[in-house]
């Protein structure tokens, strides 16, 4: 049986996670001249934040295709946008696709005009891919803000947790919070902690990982700490001891980059892949605790930034999924803690 696609990244900031539309369609011109912004962007992140309701993603397939120009020349999607940068760019006509809305049971951390805080269960997609469902996050998502107003093109979603990966995720549920949210996610001002349940008793008891993550060549999809790696980018996580024991470790996780996958390579290369990893295990069997676990054992605990209206800081926790909180009762009452 041919194994599953890695989910897409959990960190891609600034994206705008909508459907894409066909970048062969017949096409309107636009421009776009910069006046009076307060800070430098990317110009395939000014595109999405401003120009939606188009991806990041999408916007750099028309930037590849030639259909993106500043100041009358071709750039690449991390071109750096100047005060008085004219950018011409192509859309589509046709209008993208719509994300049916659907009920959903959401478990909501908190919620105002501006912000919706959920703790995302796993085996949860956030967002349909080439194929339009209605069993993604993004339909229930839509549901909850809009009810069954057709024609929403957003579900606010501003950041992504991967297929099995639980916890905290925002959402905006107005433009202006969105472009907010996705400006702070891609100025990497938002602080993210995780919870991973990883093999083996890591000795230290604070500690960082810091690994250049680049693509595997051998393995389309996947991301490789080895010196082979394609276009390896620096990455950095600083984890802390949580609990111990004798074959496992708890700890927390935070992220100072937001490379693919990145907790996860990051640790297989360390030598202390999570529990319920199927790629970045370092060619290990698998561990006798997934039978309580099966799925990746990666858990967004905390979620800090600033609320978009109020501008002061706001930190939300989400509560660990019922099977994490298993295997770690079971690893408290069978295996004695490491000193």
């Amino acid at each position: 049986m041919r194994p599953r696609k890695p989910n897409r990244p959990t960190d891609d900031a600034g994206e705008l996670d909508v459907p894409e539309a066909d970048a062969s369609a017949p096409t309107r011109h636009i421009r776009l001249v910069l006046r009076g912004e307060p800070r430098i962007h990317r110009v395939d992140n000014f595109l999405a934040q401003r120009y939606g309701p188009f991806s990041r993603a999408y916007y750099q397939k028309l930037i590849k295709a030639g259909k993106v120009a500043v100041n009358g020349r071709p750039v690449p999607p991390s071109y750096r946008l100047r005060e008085g940068d004219a950018v011409d760019f192509e859309l589509p006509i046709q209008a993208p696709r719509i994300i049916p809305p659907r009920p959903m049971p959401l478990d909501i951390i908190y919620e105002d005009a501006d912000l919706l805080v959920i703790n995302k269960p796993a085996g949860v997609i956030c967002h349909p891919g080439k194929k339009l469902t209605d069993d993604t996050l993004a339909s229930g998502l839509i549901h909850h803000i809009y009810g069954d107003r057709p024609g929403v093109l957003n579900p606010g979603i501003v950041h992504r947790l991967d297929y099995d990966t639980t916890g905290a995720m925002v959402v905006a549920k107005n433009p202006e919070a969105h472009v907010d949210l996705s400006r702070q996610f891609e100025a990497r001002n938002v602080r993210k902690e995780y919870l991973a349940l990883v093999r083996g008793a890591i000795k230290r008891r604070v500690g960082q990982i810091a690994a250049p993550i680049g693509y595997n060549p051998a393995r389309y999809g996947l991301m490789s700490t080895a010196p082979d790696a394609l276009k390896p980018r620096p990455a950095l996580s600083v984890y802390e001891v949580r609990e111990r024991f004798r074959d496992h470790t708890l700890v927390s996780v935070v992220p100072k980059t937001g490379r693919t996958h990145q907790i996860r390579v990051h640790f297989e290369h360390i030598g202390h892949p999570l529990i319920g990893e199927r790629y970045y295990r370092g060619g290990l069997a698998p561990d006798p605790l997934e039978d309580l676990m099966p799925r990746l054992a990666l858990h967004a605990w905390k979620l800090t930034l600033v609320h978009p209206r109020t501008r002061k800081p706001v930190e939300f926790t989400a509560e660990l999924p019922a099977d994490f909180n298993a295997a770690l009762a079971h690893l408290r009452a069978h295996e004695p803690p490491a000193p």
